[in-house]
């Protein structure tokens, strides 16, 4: 499945996200749970068991998850049709892809829901069980019963949530950059200005000798039409999203390593092909009208094809048996990219469709001087003028269609990229979240030190370090994770690195800046605290 790893990256990064959302919730239920103490207490005085505060408090959450699922159940059955947005209009010649949300996906996403609110609703539970009672009672509901471990608790998940957004932010980072450098691959094929188009003549009632007759006709009148350099026709374009046929090969004299696969890909290809679509010839000829079925069997292969049966030596006039049939090879093609970006030196040939192979249904492309979208409708005409019956379908330019080898990449750059901005402000949020709530638990200390002199500066220090402390935790987890996951990610990547040292260097820098600006606003309120009210209050 062309998609199933975009697929199951996103599936991983959206976990990232539902991990730092249950982060934030988790942080602000123990904030809530310590600001309930006296509500425990008096629960607890009136003969409440443990068990019973804590159902209590798992309900609370239980019920946040079911409504946060069945909402966002409701909003992923809209959204769901975004997905477009990230997909070409024009797929390519035979390839669709739709998106739906099935009763699988809701089931899943809320048992995720309810695992979530039980296991992040079982922290702030436990806490406000084991709540000192006298104390409670004494200190107003504001006891500092249990302070350090929840704000090593709270502190642990911010942490948490940084890293996360890090790495998520760090692979996404990947993805863009790597996509750029993509763009510059040398396809050995050049795209630019070719419109293709599929033919389906095997259901009007052609034959094999017929089809090759039409074929012909087809190719001299678009050729002839007004704004057309060349035309061809072909039965697979490179960089598609569809497969290519294969057949063994097998040569005299070539000793088949152990394990060696003997089955290689081809195309059945139609004069003028190489020069439509510019793919250059290191030596020999391309096809001609006289390679037809009474001349001699031929083949034109590519130079990795060539260097690994004859190495050494001219493949001009070497023979091959494949498909049954012994063929000659007249010419050596450029190495270029088949199915995939990444791949290495490919083995690849082509035969003549004048040659009797069997391939009824065939694929025009055509050179143009201009856009190559606004021939479309000339084309179908050309086509009709020779058949009614034959409809030219998806015609679509070829970058599209060789662009398509992107579109995992360019899905999951798109969608890795949204989800880790939003990872970011989640995380900015909950750095936001606990420094509030700190600055709002130390009023009294803070009014003692300005008391005593300390200065707004002073104020303004102690608080930004303590969220700056945390960010910097979550940055060191966070690279350290990415040094070991960015590496699942190199089929994305096209000449850059997993570990791209400005990419783990650009992103951590912003998350810190991030981080900074979330810190100061609640570290600003912090120093606006007056001494004499902040006592008062106590």
């Amino acid at each position: 499945m062309v998609m199933g790893p975009a697929l199951r990256l996103l599936l991983i990064v959206s976990l990232g996200v539902q991990l730092i959302v249950a982060a934030n919730v988790g942080n602000l239920l123990l904030a809530k749970a310590a600001s309930r103490q006296k509500e425990v207490a008096i629960r607890q005085s009136a003969g409440a068991s443990r068990w019973q505060v804590t159902k209590l408090f798992l309900t609370e959450s239980m019920l946040l998850a079911l409504i946060g699922g069945g909402l966002g159940a409701l909003a992923a059955a809209w959204a769901v049709d975004l997905v477009s947005l990230f997909m070409p209009k024009e797929l390519s010649v035979g390839a669709q892809l739709s998106f739906h949300l099935d009763g699988a996906s809701l089931g899943f996403t809320l048992l995720l829901a309810l695992a979530t609110g039980l296991a992040f609703g079982m922290l702030p539970a436990l806490q406000a069980s084991r709540f000192n009672l006298q104390a409670a009672l004494k200190e107003g509901g504001r006891s500092s019963q249990g302070g350090a471990s929840q704000h090593r608790l709270r502190g642990g998940l911010v942490v948490a949530e940084i890293a996360i957004a890090l790495v998520l932010l760090i692979g996404a980072g990947l993805c863009v950059k790597g996509l750029r450098q993509a763009a510059k691959i040398d396809f050995g094929f050049n795209p630019d200005h070719v419109l293709i188009g599929g033919m389906r003549i095997g259901m009007n009632g052609y034959t094999e000798e017929t089809g090759k007759v039409f074929y012909r006709q087809v190719q001299q009148r678009i050729a002839g039409l007004p704004g057309v350099e060349d035309a061809a026709l072909a039965s697979w374009f490179p960089l598609g999203l569809s497969g290519c046929k294969g057949w063994d090969v097998s040569v005299d004299g070539y000793q088949r390593p152990t394990g060696e696969d003997k089955t290689y890909e081809f195309a059945v290809v139609s004069p003028r092909y190489f020069s439509t679509l510019r793919i250059p010839l290191v030596s020999g000829r391309e096809f001609t009208e006289a390679d037809d079925a009474g001349a001699a069997k031929v083949a034109v292969v590519n130079e990795t094809f060539a260097k690994r049966f004859w190495p050494g030596r001219d493949p001009i006039g070497r023979q091959f048996r494949t498909g049954g049939t012994l063929r000659t090879v007249v010419g050596i093609a450029k190495d270029g990219k088949y199915n995939q970006l990444s791949e290495g030196p490919w083995c690849f040939f082509y035969v003549p469709f004048l040659q009797g192979v069997s391939d009824l249904d065939l694929n025009l492309c055509v050179r143009t001087r201009g856009d190559p979208a606004a021939f479309s409708a000339q084309l179908s005409q050309a086509v009709h003028g020779i058949d009614p019956g034959v409809e030219l379908t998806q015609t679509v330019p070829l970058s599209v269609h060789s662009g398509m080898v992107l579109l995992p990449q360019r899905m999951a750059s798109s969608l890795l990229l949204l989800l880790g901005l939003v990872a970011l402000f989640l995380a900015s949020m909950g750095v936001y979240a606990i420094l509030a709530y700190a600055v709002s638990q130390r009023t009294q200390e803070f009014g003692v030190r300005i008391a005593l002199g300390a200065s707004s500066r002073d104020i303004l220090g102690l608080v930004i370090g303590r969220g700056l402390l945390l960010a910097g935790a979550g940055v060191a987890i966070g690279i350290g994770a990415a040094f070991a996951l960015t590496r699942l990610m190199a089929g994305f990547l096209y000449g850059v690195s997993p570990v791209d040292l400005a990419t783990f260097v650009g992103v951590p820098l912003l998350l810190g800046m991030v981080a900074l600006l979330a810190c100061y606003v609640p570290a600003r309120r912090a120093t606006r605290v007056d001494p004499i009210v902040a006592l008062r209050a106590e």
